[in-house]
């Protein structure tokens, strides 16, 4: 296509995906508002509503809920701007891919918004989707200067910082995402290995923790809820479980018989104030009551937890491994919720469940709804898109997708206490992305290197041979 045809095509497309994209964002608002609440977002509601923070959830959430309340008067205002900012990054992307000349691209990417998994899930306001909201239109933002206008004015280096740094405060972990998000902003950032990345990244994470920190308590004010104690008491649990060391809590800790009645790798927390442990609560130091920070109890736990990793590294292992496999829905029988010993984290509360509901969720959860399916995907594709001085710009911004996609996946190998798809919710939006744009150049390199490439789909359909023979072979009796 010769450069006149091209700049007519985007002539004439000029507003094509700007309202393709506020199209299908007016439909899906129409759908969903007010949006549903699980019980996390409810809670930030009532802090949005009281004007009282706590940093057991993200305190900027609710803050942000607050003013938009203050400003609508609607609670549904939030969903609004959740579902503006997904459509917003998707509809920048796909205009930017049209405007050059990448038209199969652009409409792709705008599909890829309306991704089954993204739409069962933005319809929810809830911090993990607000921060791959956030983030995703930062990204778009920066992926249409750069593209289209091949630099980014102060102004639009501004409003991606602001989304960058919301998305970071939204969750904990979202730390570990941000660093090759920044990186959007710095030529030479865009073009870094794969090592210096990471390792920059951490830097990143590393920075932005105490940041996240004064600003939550300082700026904003919310009280200090001590949300470390639900990973700390769960690595106690399952270390004392599997090494049999009943002295790693200490002497009023329940006997290690009702621990294993209690303990799960599924589907945890049985100890939270709702779970059907919760009497143990209090001679596992929780603090009881999240308005008020025993800091006593606080400095105890972090020493048991500190030396139970030491004394037993390879117990700790074990079950940081076997959380990150039900988080990632790999190797798990199917449905296995059910296996939970939380009768509350089941859809509708206590209920029996049929053969049928096993049967169904082969469908529900499929392939595309395993975070592990995404993953691999992501892993296989960064051998194929090292960095290079005549890399196209697509490519650069698909390799920070990667990246962030998979750190951020990374950091629940140390830090995840439960299982939801949502918690991958960026990642598998980024590695999605990722590969649309730049899936000219892995076919390619998949050509190219066809030894390398046989090993990548190998690997894939054993993931998925595997995850399949898990369901069928780790099932047991109904219950």
């Amino acid at each position: 296509m010769t450069s006149d045809m091209a700049s007519t095509m985007a002539k004439r497309g000029r507003f094509l995906f700007p309202v393709a994209a506020l199209l299908l964002f007016s439909l899906q608002i129409v759908a969903t508002f007010p949006g549903e609440l699980i019980d996390d977002s409810a809670e930030q509601l009532r802090q949005a509503m009281s004007h009282q923070y706590g940093d057991w959830h993200p305190p900027i959430m609710a803050l942000l809920w607050s003013w938009l309340i203050g400003l609508t008067g609607k609670s549904g205002s939030l969903l609004v701007l959740q579902q503006a900012l997904h459509w917003l990054g998707f509809g920048l992307m796909a205009d930017a891919c049209y405007r050059s000349n990448m038209p199969k691209r652009a409409w792709l990417l705008l599909a890829a918004g309306a991704f089954p998994l993204f739409l069962s899930y933005d319809k929810i306001v809830v911090k993990d989707v607000q921060m791959a909201s956030a983030f995703i239109a930062a990204f778009g933002l920066c992926c249409w200067f750069l593209l289209v206008r091949k630099t980014i004015p102060w102004w639009g280096v501004l409003i991606a910082v602001i989304l960058l740094s919301y998305g970071a405060l939204v969750r904990t972990n979202a730390v570990f995402a941000l660093g090759p998000l920044l990186f959007m902003l710095l030529a030479a950032g865009r073009r870094s290995g794969y090592v210096k990345m990471v390792l920059l990244s951490a830097v990143v994470a590393l920075a932005a923790v105490p940041v996240a920190n004064f600003v939550n308590h300082r700026l904003i004010g919310a009280r200090q809820e001590d949300p470390l104690q639900s990973l700390q008491i769960y690595d106690l649990v399952g270390i004392e479980v599997r090494s049999g060391d009943t002295a790693l809590i200490d002497a009023d800790a329940p006997p290690i018989a009702v621990l294993e009645n209690c303990y799960t790798p599924y589907w945890w927390d049985t100890f939270s104030p709702w779970g059907v442990c919760a009497a143990l609560r209090p001679q596992l130091k929780y603090v009881a009551n999240l308005d008020s920070r025993d800091a006593t109890r606080v400095a105890q736990r972090n020493v048991l937890w500190r030396e139970a990793i030491l004394k037993h590294p390879w117990e700790y292992a074990a079950q940081r491994l076997s959380m990150f496999n039900s988080s990632i829905y790999f190797l798990v029988p199917s449905l296995h919720f059910r296996f939970s010993k939380s009768g509350v984290l089941q859809p509708h509360g206590p209920r029996t469940i049929t053969a049928h509901d096993i049967h169904l969720d082969y469908v529900r959860k499929n392939p595309f709804f395993w975070p592990v399916s995404w993953l691999t995907i992501g892993l296989c594709a960064l051998p194929f898109l090292r960095a290079s001085s005549a890399m196209p710009a697509t490519v650069s911004f698909a390799r920070l997708a990667l990246i962030s996609g998979l750190l951020y996946s990374a950091s629940y190998l140390l830090f995840g206490v439960a299982t939801d798809v949502r918690y991958y919710y960026w990642p598998i939006m980024a590695i999605l992305v990722a590969v649309i744009l730049a899936f000219p150049e892995l076919r390619l390199r998949f050509r190219e290197r066809p030894l390398l490439a046989t090993a990548a789909v190998a690997l894939l359909i054993a993931v998925l041979a595997s995850g399949y023979a898990a369901r069928l072979l780790l099932g047991a009796p109904l219950i």
